[in-house]
């Protein structure tokens, strides 16, 4: 650890070790100026071998000590403990490991609106509040109110600054019953940017195919958007979907061969989140405020 301003971090378990090694952290490598940044990996449960071959590269590997829990949870809980033995960063991005790669420089966005949390918010917004309930949050019923019609931000990747980011899990994660609860992490980060403030990112930072309305196309496995005919080189690409059969992309990976896109699993899901969002809207009419 070379006191370095900015850290970039993710956490992995086995699973996506391999996917975290040779695409993750490959295109991070590629096409990130780290002259000021260390990157982290929280460490839950991977081969020695891929521990080594992450230190050898650079990377500051943390085996986990907050592990009673969902890791999409635990990971937030293990980066403030980190942070706050660490205390010479002064902007973080926490980002997924298993589903995102690198195409360019993202380094830029540490030394700008350095005192809000910057993060892309959904065009197609999944009604995520539904995840959560008294059970597993206390105050559920306020927050999802308050969230009530809002676009998401995706966790995926977002940049904080660093007393931001601990004021944020040390009062958000205090409301959490059930760390097992999966989307708690994506409601809480919502709840509390959405009542401290924070910058909205343009898509190609955290660019999600199934919700982004924006066209798009792949060209030797790089990812562009258009815009009036331009294309512009997406900085961060997210293959969101949670299971394989939901995941918008075949072959994600970071090079040529890789990046297929699914448009019958895109076109399903839009379709799903759009009408779920249109029924829940007109239940609503008839409930009493």
């Amino acid at each position: 650890m070379g006191g370095k301003k900015y850290l970039i971090a993710t956490a992995c378990n086995k699973k996506y070790e391999d996917f975290l090694l040779n695409h993750w952290f490959r295109s991070l490598k590629e096409n990130v100026n780290l002259s000021e940044t260390d990157v982290l990996v929280m460490d839950y449960g991977l081969s020695d071998e891929v521990v080594q071959k992450l230190s050898q590269q650079g990377a500051i590997v943390r085996k986990a000590r907050r592990t009673d829990g969902h890791i999409n949870n635990t990971r937030f809980l293990e980066l403030a403990d980190f942070l706050k033995g660490n205390t010479f960063y002064k902007g973080i991005v926490l980002c997924d490991s298993g589903d995102i790669i690198f195409q360019d420089d993202i380094s830029n966005l540490f030394k700008e609106n350095t005192t809000q949390i910057k993060a892309v918010t959904e065009d197609i917004s999944p009604n995520m509040e539904m995840v959560i309930n008294e059970k597993n949050v206390d105050g559920a019923d306020d927050i999802k109110r308050k969230l009530w019609r809002k676009r998401l931000i995706n966790a995926g990747f977002v940049v904080y600054p660093r007393n931001v980011y601990i004021d944020f899990v040390e009062r958000m994660f205090s409301k959490v019953k059930d760390m097992y609860a999966w989307g708690v992490d994506m409601i809480l980060l919502n709840y509390y940017a959405y009542e401290s403030g924070f910058l909205q990112l343009p898509v190609i930072y955290n660019f999600i195919p199934t919700t982004a309305k924006v066209k798009y196309l792949v060209e030797d496995g790089v990812f562009y958007v258009v815009n009036h005919g331009n294309k512009i080189k997406v900085r961060v690409v997210h293959n969101a979907g949670g299971h394989r059969i939901f995941r918008p992309i075949l072959n994600f990976g970071y090079g040529k061969g890789h990046n297929i896109p699914r448009p019958a699993t895109i076109f399903m899901l839009r379709t799903f989140y759009v009408t779920l969002s249109a029924l829940r809207r007109f239940g609503a009419l008839f409930q009493k405020e």
